[in-house]
């Protein structure tokens, strides 16, 4: 185990319903998706430039540690992808899904697996997640996940809120108990 990673790599993660794993060349479509579709890019500071995506479509997926697919385990298809870096030095969360699996827990289902295995896989002691302070559900997941507030920031030209948790903290164990009915709708396409 070290800080800026882990000697074992790639690594595969299964969940109740998910499987975490890198992402490969079968991805690279959802994964432009991902990228470039309006709804799930909207608090994530807009769709990818040309010059990125052209690279997306001609580079190999797969390679980059802490980088990973979410993935159904019966057929392999990609719903979204999940990231624990350290792109501003610090060890990062970040996740998207694409909008038809919004709003069913598989955010959060992922975020307890990820976070777990980091707890045991890495030296770090914290991990700090950002989202615009317009994106509800995002900032309502990372507090039941057991972020606080940490700063406010502008990044994008928006509000963003910067979150910490500590890794040694528990976890909640039921990912699916973490959507509530009072949590606020995924968006819809305009």
């Amino acid at each position: 185990m070290t800080k800026e990673g882990t000697s074992d790599w790639p690594v595969r993660i299964p969940t109740p319903r998910l499987v975490i794993r890198p992402p490969g060349d079968a991805d690279r479509e959802a994964m432009i998706r991902l990228l470039t579709d309006p709804v799930t890019r909207e608090y994530l500071g807009g769709s990818v430039d040309y010059a990125s995506r052209q690279a997306l479509e001609l580079s190999p997926l797969g390679l980059t540690w802490g980088r990973w697919a979410l993935a159904h385990p019966e057929d392999d298809t990609m719903i979204g992808s999940i990231t624990l870096d350290y792109d501003r030095g610090e060890l990062q969360l970040s996740y998207a899904l694409l909008p038809e699996w919004t709003g069913q827990g598989y955010a959060a289902e992922s975020c307890i697996a990820l976070l777990t295995w980091a707890r045991h896989a890495l030296e770090d002691d914290h991990v700090i997640a950002i989202s615009q302070t317009r994106n509800k559900r995002s900032v309502a997941l990372l507090r039941k996940l057991g972020f606080t507030v940490r700063k406010g920031l502008e990044e994008f030209g928006t509000q963003q809120l910067l979150m910490e948790r500590p890794l040694a903290e528990p976890l909640p164990a039921q990912a699916q108990s973490l959507q509530t009915e009072a949590d606020p709708p995924p968006p819809t396409r305009r």
